[in-house]
């Protein structure tokens, strides 16, 4: 019987040794061997699944590049404080980093920092199983924590609360930024993990985010990770530590030529001035430069609707110009010899022909052309247009830089067959039939109307070629990139747009520039009369239609100071009301005040 005892002892421990050692080999076989196979579908090794089922993260920089304004402001990509909430010990009381309970006081001055109530704030941290970033209630964006008042939350010492810095790409306001673009999620083979492989980034969908996006890309996200148990609950006594990629070179900084300040001021003067649709653009007269671009109706890249269009930035897309066209006009009138400022004119109100009148009908009587320039005169121009061909017509707009593309762009630069920063920039039209030889097709062009259409960067652009002579610049919008450390990875230096035609003279460009000035002191500009800077322009006023509803296009167009020129301006305020006072004119004196304001005189 014991014998059999013994029999039986024996097995039963062989038994169990082969099950020790087979769980043994299966270990090892899986620690040495599987831990960086895939796990099926997953796309992650199993040492990695291991790591991502013990960890909770938050993302505290998607890694993406920054953009800048000329100052170094940041436009994209401000990193600010904020509130980080973390899991909790399990059974453990709320404490400070002392291991003593936190406080009422502690607790009650948290909430007061975050701006809730205490009862809000147990509510969101008891049983809490994922990091938090505290939220400013503005979409997704986390509170943003002042440097004192983050100094202070770390001063609270309250266990699983910390105060972070935060990549925030944009603040959650409204504006008319519409250049800089927006983010949508990646897909396909744009899709790039995060190192724990939990987040999926964004990827520029309008804008210099879609257009800089190759410089844009990242190396990988900065997360605060907590190590928790099975029940999500901390694991006790382990620390809140920050991963993040380490190149000192990434992600880059690219920055503009926008001025934040200036951008901001516009688009503040433009919300008061209740323009609901249109756009301002201001350009550095010597350079060329982009130093605001304002569109409207204002958009939220945190709340972009494809249906709404508020995205679509209108200073890049052609509208009906009206009388400011006039200057192409007067532009190929002086350079075919037709006609000279001094020219005398009579206007009776009407044309005669075409159906075209001066405003409400109202007669000029005698006039010179340059007289008939500052008030707009239809019927000095419609001469002008019956003397001129199509073809002239067209070749002094494409020579100051309407009917084609001028944004800045660059071939073979940075990696990129061809980077052109500006998405969406329409080349607008002078005529899109076979028909410019109409004389009827020809006198409405001549006055801006028909089938011409022009941006309102094109427009302040048209104003910066006269001032350099009749030299199209590219208009740029991107000057500079650097690596994360500072160092400079790309100057780009601005340059000419290439013209298809010859430009005008520098004797042309003189005049039309003396008769803009006429426009402020004897025309349709005399309310600006007043200004800090003397300011020279041109005014227009478009008739168009919306889903058959009669409205107008107002512009204007010009620069400041008159003796030293240092800022091209063009104002379009888009489908006001016939009846509509004219609006653009009075907002381009605005700008000009802000901008003598806040360069001096």
């Amino acid at each position: 019987m014991q014998k059999l005892v013994h029999k039986r002892i024996f097995w039963s421990l062989l038994i169990l040794s082969v099950l020790v050692a087979g769980l043994i080999i299966r270990l090892a076989w899986v620690q040495l061997l599987l831990k960086n196979q895939q796990v099926s579908s997953s796309g992650y090794t199993m040492a990695q699944m291991a790591e991502i089922q013990s960890e909770r993260e938050t993302v505290l920089d998607s890694g993406r590049g920054r953009l800048y304004d000329r100052n170094g402001e940041p436009l994209a990509g401000e990193t600010v404080w904020t509130a980080a909430l973390f899991p909790q010990e399990e059974s453990l009381p709320l404490h400070t980093v002392t291991g003593e309970p936190a406080g009422d006081n502690q607790l009650h001055r948290l909430a007061e920092i975050l701006g809730v109530s205490y009862s809000q704030l147990q509510s969101r941290r008891t049983g809490l199983k994922e990091p938090l970033l505290w939220p400013s209630g503005k979409g997704d964006t986390p509170l943003a924590l002042s440097l004192s008042e983050a100094r202070e939350v770390e001063e609270l010492g309250i266990e699983g609360v910390k105060a972070l810095p935060f990549a925030r790409r944009y603040d959650g306001a409204a504006s008319g930024r519409q250049w800089l673009g927006y983010l949508s999620e990646a897909s396909g083979e744009a899709l790039r993990q995060s190192p724990t492989g939990l987040r999926i980034p964004r990827t520029g969908t309008d804008g210099l985010e879609k257009t800089l996006e190759p410089l844009l890309q990242g190396v990988g996200h900065t997360e605060a990770v907590a190590q928790v148990d099975a029940r999500g609950n901390r694991v006790p006594g382990s620390p809140i530590v920050v991963k993040a990629p380490g190149n000192p070179y990434y992600p880059l900084s690219l920055y503009t030529t926008i001025d934040k300040k200036l951008q901001e001021s516009i688009e503040q003067l433009a919300a008061e001035a209740g323009v609901k649709e249109g756009a301002v653009v201001v350009l550095d007269s010597q350079s060329g430069d982009i130093a605001a671009m304002v569109s409207l109706p204002f958009y939220n890249p945190e709340q972009i609707s494809p249906q709404g269009g508020e995205w679509n930035n209108r200073a890049l897309q052609a509208a009906v110009p009206g009388s400011i066209f006039k200057i192409v006009t007067a532009a190929a009138a002086l350079e075919a010899g037709l006609t000279s400022p001094e020219e005398p004119f009579y206007c009776k109100g009407e044309y005669g022909k075409y159906g075209l009148t001066c405003l409400n009908g109202k007669g000029h009587g005698a006039l010179t052309m340059a007289q008939g320039f500052a008030v707009s005169c239809n019927t000095v121009f419609a001469t002008l247009a019956e003397r001129l061909s199509g073809a002239q017509l067209n070749a002094a707009a494409l020579a100051l830089g309407l009917g084609r593309d001028i944004g800045w762009q660059a071939e073979n630069t940075l990696g990129l067959p061809l980077l052109r920063p500006l998405s969406g920039e329409q080349t607008g039209t002078i005529f899109t039939t076979l028909l410019p030889d109409d004389g009827g097709a020809r006198v409405q062009t001549a006055i801006g109307q028909r089938d011409v259409r022009i941006t309102p960067l094109q427009a302040a652009n048209l104003v910066v070629t006269l001032l350099h002579g009749g030299e199209v610049r590219a208009p740029r919008i991107l000057q500079r990139v650097a690596f994360a450390n500072g160092q400079t990875l790309k100057e780009l230096p601005g340059h000419l747009a290439p013209a298809p035609q010859d430009r005008i003279s520098k004797a042309t460009a003189r005049v039309l520039l003396s008769m803009m000035r006429k426009v402020v002191t004897e025309g349709t500009g005399r309310t600006l009369q007043g200004l800090e800077w003397p300011v020279a322009g041109k005014s227009g006023t478009a008739q168009t239609l919306v889903k058959g509803v009669a409205r107008n296009n107002q512009w204007f167009i010009g620069y400041g100071p008159v003796d030293h020129p240092r800022y091209a301006v063009s104002v379009a305020v888009e489908n006001v009301a016939p009846s509509s006072p004219q609006a653009a004119a009075k907002l381009f004196g605005q700008v000009f005040e802000l901008l003598s304001g806040s360069t001096g005189a």
